[in-house]
């Protein structure tokens, strides 16, 4: 892997900047020189100016830094925040990888963390047993529980093992989550989180028959995808909503029919087949 001096390099080249226009106001011409050549370190906040002169992201640097590609760590986090649903392989794929780059970092609680979440979630598409993954994942909750500040990362894995527990324990742990939440109001992401936590309660609702609650959260969750245009979670939403205003005696067959059209249209036949055992279950 290129050091940080020699990446800066790089990216200054290829967009024509001299040193003196990426250096200006944080380092001497002749110290940016020594860091470009691999000869100094430089404080964070010098590197931060750097960056910024450079028209990029932290995020981007490091990738271009990994030979533009997600370190083994960023690569099972961000698998971690796109699993769809409860699919037995990409499970047990994300699983190999945490076992795989846990060997080389025992000591990571967070990937420790994802991969306990893993072996729950793995039970439940494997066995169905809602009890023994559940108790998989307690120890999870019990460490997030005790943190002064949830980051994104921890929200996340909130919202994964939410539907494992009780609905009571479900909504305090929902108030919890949305402490934190606030703090990250106009962060990337945080929207999608919030729709997912929000389907994930409208379910639990449903399967505990508090159907004009469910239609509440649903609602709320319709309108953050719209927000953020997030068609193939509006497209479950809506078949949710259906299901509850068909519950409370009002006409929700055209709700699952849109949902289940806009899945179709997305090509999004996985979920469509899911959506349909919800449909035929409540």
């Amino acid at each position: 892997m290129k050091g940080y001096g020699e990446i800066t390099k790089q990216i200054r080249i290829s967009k024509g900047y001299t040193q003196k226009h990426v250096a200006a106001h944080f380092l001497t011409q002749g110290a940016y020189s020594k860091f470009e050549n691999n000869n100094t370190d430089i404080t964070f906040a010098s590197m931060h100016g750097i960056v910024n002169q450079l028209g990029i992201t932290f995020e981007e640097f490091f990738y271009i830094q990994n030979g533009y590609q997600y370190s083994k760590r960023d690569d099972i986090i961000i698998q971690f925040f796109r699993l769809p649903y409860n699919n037995e392989i990409v499970l047990y794929r994300l699983k190999e990888k945490c076992r795989l780059y846990l060997k080389e970092a025992r000591e990571d609680q967070q990937i420790i963390h994802i991969s306990t979440i893993l072996d729950g979630l793995i039970i439940l598409a494997k066995a169905g047993d809602l009890e023994q993954a559940r108790a998989i994942v307690e120890p999870v909750w019990q460490d997030l529980s005790k943190y002064n500040q949830l980051f994104v990362a921890d929200l996340y894995m909130l919202n994964a093992i939410l539907f494992l527990f009780p609905l009571p324990t479900v909504l305090q742990i929902k108030q919890f989550a949305l402490r934190h939440i606030a703090l990250y109001k106009n962060f990337r992401h945080v929207s999608r989180l919030k729709i997912n936590i929000s389907m994930n309660i409208t379910l639990l609702l449903i399967q505990d028959k508090k159907y004009s609650k469910a239609q509440k959260e649903i609602s709320n969750a319709i309108s953050l995808c719209k927000t953020e245009n997030d068609f193939i979670l509006l497209g479950i939403c809506y078949v949710r909503k259906g299901i509850c205003l068909n519950h409370l005696g009002q006409a929700g067959g055209k709700w699952i029919l849109k949902g289940k059209n806009i899945l179709m249209a997305l090509e999004q036949f996985m979920l469509l087949q899911l959506v349909e055992q919800e449909i035929k279950q409540y």
